[in-house]
């Protein structure tokens, strides 16, 4: 149980530093009124960059590889669509602020990072020990 929480607790660290990144690109975007899909993007590439690196070195213990880092992006990938369809309906529908649905839209994928993150970082849980 120790292990796991020290393991929650890096992942924690690690995506806490991709969420104040997406956070920022988020809001930079609007302010340099940006569509929101252009400043999601810029986001996905930047964090999917770091977020790799930071799971592969902090959290796992992990060397990168490009095997890896496929299986990442294309897990991470599955949270671009969710990110802008939160964006549209909090942003465009129920016309709540950036600075709000920011933080919002970068909550709603953590868990599933977590358990995304895990399979594609671990070799053996992606079936290539």
């Amino acid at each position: 149980m120790r292990k796991l929480f020290a393991l929650g607790a890096r992942f924690s660290v690690a995506s806490a530093c991709c969420a104040l990144l997406n956070i920022a690109i988020l809001i930079a975007g609007d302010a340099a009124h940006w569509h929101y899909a252009a400043s999601a993007t810029a986001s996905f590439v930047v964090c999917v960059l770091i977020g790799y690196w930071l799971h592969c070195r902090f959290t796992f213990g992990e060397a990168p590889s490009l095997a890896g880092l496929g299986r990442y992006t294309a897990a991470m990938a599955l949270n671009f669509p969710l990110l802008l369809l939160s964006v549209w309906a909090l942003h465009d529908r129920m016309g709540l602020a950036m600075v709000w649905v920011a933080p919002l839209t970068t909550l709603i994928g953590f868990c599933y990072n977590f358990i995304a993150s895990r399979w594609a970082i671990h070799s053996r849980l992606a079936g290539h020990e």
